[in-house]
């Protein structure tokens, strides 16, 4: 992978904030994945009632999480459906919520296949 390219989950951000604690970052991780499955549905009953700024809101604190847990790829994500929940792009913020639930999908590939 290339520097510039974000992982799906760069397990050194955790390393940074806690320290080199498996059992920890797994916890840390585990939890992540239940909080993203619920906040991936309320954003898709969001999208369905087009509440986008709601959308814009639930982004960001999702994104507080991927970022401590190292889940880069999902909280570029996130930031672009932040802007996009901004400006009340509907087919743009469909677009990326889908492309979030793949990317969770791989998360918890990574995450589940290191047990």
């Amino acid at each position: 992978m290339n520097e510039g390219t974000p992982h799906i989950l760069n397990r050194n951000i955790m390393i940074d904030l806690i320290g080199d604690e498996p059992d920890l970052i797994r916890q840390f991780e585990i939890d992540f994945l239940k909080q993203a499955k619920v906040s991936l549905q309320k954003m898709a009953d969001m999208y369905n009632t087009s509440r986008l700024y709601e959308i814009t809101q639930e982004a960001h604190f999702l994104k507080t999480s991927a970022k401590a847990v190292g889940a880069e790829q999902i909280s570029n994500l996130l930031q672009a459906l932040e802007i996009s929940g901004s400006e009340h792009n509907k087919p743009e913020c469909r677009k990326l919520i889908l492309k979030t639930k793949v990317a969770l999908q791989q998360i918890y590939g990574v995450i589940t296949n290191d047990q």
